[in-house]
């Protein structure tokens, strides 16, 4: 696995933490475009073009991995989206683990999702910060 490993990161010219960065990177666009087509088929007023403009971005990306700061940066909404969604699934299951099914989960999980559900409703196409 070692040897496989070091063979891809030659044939792609990466070191160990260019290539993670990488594929973080591509994982969690790729996340933030399935988490957008979903709101998106459940509210059609959500997300409108969140979807088709991450997957041009993924397009580009591997064309090009140089561009990883522009793909970012014309994400960033997105990937702040998947970030707050990423923790408050955490948050959920620590609570449900932790009260162990008490009643009192069934106030707090739904509280969990306060983040990301706040951040959608100030950017409902999850548009790209602007500077």
């Amino acid at each position: 696995m070692l040897q496989a490993s070091k063979r891809h990161l030659a044939d792609v010219g990466e070191t160990y933490f260019e290539h993670m960065r990488f594929a973080l990177l591509v994982g969690t666009l790729a996340t933030g475009a399935g988490l957008a087509c979903i709101l998106h088929a459940i509210l059609p007023a959500m997300c409108e073009s969140s979807c088709s403009r991450a997957i041009a971005s993924l397009q580009r990306l591997f064309a090009d991995r140089n561009r990883m700061t522009e793909v970012t940066a014309e994400n960033s909404a997105l990937l702040t989206f998947v970030a707050l969604t990423a923790v408050s699934l955490i948050t959920c299951v620590a609570v449900t683990i932790c009260t162990a099914g008490s009643w009192l989960a069934l106030l707090v999980v739904p509280q969990s999702f306060t983040l990301p559900v706040v951040f959608l409703s100030q950017n409902r196409g999850l548009e790209p910060a602007t500077a």
